[in-house]
This record gives C-alpha cells, structure tokens and sequence, in this order.
C-alpha cells in the first residue's frame, strides 16, 4: 500500500464521514438517501483517482488528465445538479452511464475500478426517481 492509497483513503473517509453526518441532520427527508449515494460514489471516485495517479502518470504520462479526469468529472456533475436541484435524476443516469462505459473502455487498465462509483450512481438515480403512490400499492387499494 503506497501513500496515494492512504491520502485517497482518507479523503474517501471524510467525504462518507460527512455524507453520513449530513444525513443525519436531514433525517428521512426526500432525496436523502439519493445524495448519500451521490457523495459516497463521489467519495469512492477521490480514494481511486489519488490511488492511481502515480502508476497512471507512470504508465501514461500526459494521458492522465483524461484518463482519470473523466471520471472524476462524471461523478462531480450529479452533485452540482443536487446543489442547483435541475435535473437531478437525469443528470445521475448520464453520470452512471458515462462512468460504466469508461470502465468498460479502461477495462484492461484502470478502468475497472471505476464500477463501484458507477453502481453507486445507479443506485442514486434509482433512488432518485419519485414513487408512484397509488400505482405501487396495486391491487383495490389504488
């Protein structure tokens, strides 16, 4: 374990730290559970970028601002979206996508370790998308 792997560590630690303590003060509010898997998935996307950015500006040199920078920019965009609340579900979906296929791009090298925030973004944007009350409930009730 190298020492970009323990500052990323860290960083990912004090982004769910306070992910965790703003959920609390919020409470069961709507979107809640949305933006705690956005910061955790924002989070999961630091501790990656700093752990790699030695062996990727090793491997490939100038490359590395796209190489890493898509992702961090892909897991940033659905925070600013909740800052601003437009488009939040939509903008996390994007962000999913964007960050499955570029592990998928990557999937040889560095990409890879990119899943986990995209599975992070899916579950924020399923969890993001409003209920339907009565459709839910089904049956005479409806």
């Amino acid at each position: 374990m190298n020492v970009a792997t323990l500052v990323g560590g860290l960083v990912a630690l004090f982004i769910a730290a306070a992910a965790l303590v703003s959920l609390r003060r919020r409470g069961p509010a709507s979107g809640s559970v949305g933006l705690l898997l956005r910061l955790l998935a924002v989070a999961a996307t630091a501790w990656i970028v700093i752990a790699l950015l030695p062996f990727t500006i090793d491997d490939s040199g100038g490359a590395v601002s796209y190489l890493l920078g898509v992702p961090v920019v892909a897991a940033g965009c659905p925070l600013v979206a909740d800052l601003t609340h437009r488009a939040v579900g939509i903008t996390t979906t994007v962000s999913a996508v964007v960050l499955l296929l570029w592990a998928l791009l990557l999937g040889l090298g560095v990409g890879l370790w990119f899943v986990l925030p995209a599975l992070l973004l899916g579950m924020a944007a399923i969890a993001t998308v409003p209920g339907r009350g009565a459709a839910v409930r089904g049956g005479r009730d409806a």
